[in-house]
């Protein structure tokens, strides 16, 4: 091949398995090209890609980690790969510059683009093959070998990895998500907040359903009975959200059930205890609009759910009721109290359980409903 078809396959506008534009329309050659320019080449920001692909509520508790990324980077640009049923979380994040939807082109756009450096929190197999084609100066996380054995990125992603992989050792942590990922990406500190976007059109969709129905701003408590389709040992009892629900109507508060489609069985069972001032903020809402409902709230009862990330994320008081995944994994800022039975059984990480009185069955009606009084100031006597 003579130097005149000469192939600069690093080039930004090379699209590698056909020509380019600027070959296509003009005949130009790569080596008389004034528009090439080196996917690697150096500029002015450094360029962070993150590869978190879902699920959803992981995807927002994640983005703590922008506000540090942005601290030790100030002048960066950060691309973030996500699910497309999970992008929206991210959607109005103004620390987010890129949002790209993962899906059949995400092989091409990696390989049409140089990060400084790659951060892969995922152990899922698609994730890791993400953080393996990434054209990536340093990986943070994790990435896989030549043999498809995982590569940590340090000795803190190590101990993570056999967390994940032994359930006697997530029952032993007490260290929160937010601990460990900042010190496998590096992080000055571990505090930094949950990013939630508000949409000022779901904001309005928020004020005026309570206008509609009447409802004091001041005295709203937020419940969030369901847990999804994948956990539903994250669910409390319908009794137990029922006998909160009806205690707290007495005390003249609102009761909004928050939720999605997923949740809409466990919405649709407490509606129809036909407790007085109990509302439905439908299952159909957007997730811009979810975040405006609970937006509104004073206090949210609530699982191991996107739901809690977002209250805190609020920065919203929150009770929350653990039973099969860890208590002290998840990061509440102070904000609220985290509730859990005594059994001995318990962050066991089963989707499924047979026992009965499980550990989410017994928790009591009564527990739950003390936490809330002490999170809305309500005092014993009243």
């Amino acid at each position: 091949m003579n130097k005149e078809h000469e192939v600069f396959t690093d080039c930004v506008n090379f699209p590698l398995d056909r020509p380019c534009i600027f070959q296509k329309n003009e005949n130009r050659v790569c080596r008389l090209c004034a528009d090439y320019k080196k996917i690697s080449l150096p500029e002015k920001f450094t360029r962070i890609l993150i590869i978190k692909l879902g699920a959803m509520g992981d995807v927002l508790r994640t983005t703590f980690i922008l506000e540090g990324l942005k601290e030790v980077y100030p002048e960066s640009r950060i691309t973030w790969i996500v699910n497309a049923n999970n992008a929206a979380v991210l959607e109005g994040n103004k620390l987010v510059d890129e949002i790209i939807a993962a899906d059949d082109k995400t092989n091409e756009f990696l390989t049409s683009n140089y990060f400084d450096t790659a951060i892969n929190l995922d152990l899922a197999p698609e994730s890791l093959a993400l953080a393996k084609l990434a054209n990536a100066k340093t990986v943070l996380g994790y990435s896989l070998d030549n043999k498809r054995a995982i590569i940590p990125s340090n000795e803190y992603a190590a101990q993570w990895l056999k967390m994940s992989a032994y359930d006697d050792l997530k029952k032993a942590n007490k260290l929160t998500y937010q601990h460990w990922m900042s010190k496998i990406i590096n992080l000055p500190k571990d505090n930094y907040e949950i990013i939630v976007p508000l949409n000022a059109v779901s904001q309005k969709k928020a004020g005026d359903f309570l206008k509609k129905n009447n409802i004091s701003a001041d005295k709203i408590l937020g419940i969030n009975p369901g847990a999804g389709k994948r956990w539903k040992m994250k669910k409390w009892r319908t009794s137990g959200f029922a006998a909160v629900a009806k205690y707290f109507s007495d005390k003249g508060y609102a009761v909004l059930l928050l939720g999605g489609k997923d949740d809409e069985e466990e919405i649709n069972a407490l509606l129809k205890e036909n407790i007085q001032n109990v509302y439905s903020t439908g299952t159909n809402n957007s997730v811009a609009d979810f975040f405006a409902f609970i937006n509104v709230c004073k206090t949210i009862l609530c699982g191991d759910t996107m739901a809690l990330h977002a209250a805190v994320g609020l920065k919203k008081k929150v009770v929350a009721l653990f039973g099969p995944t860890s208590i002290s994994e998840i990061e509440i800022y102070g904000r609220g109290i985290k509730l859990q039975s005594s059994k001995n059984c318990i962050c066991c990480y089963k989707q499924n359980c047979d026992i009965k009185d499980n550990c989410m069955e017994l928790l009591s009606d009564d527990e739950v409903i003390k936490a809330i009084k002490k999170q809305l100031g309500i005092r014993n006597e009243e």
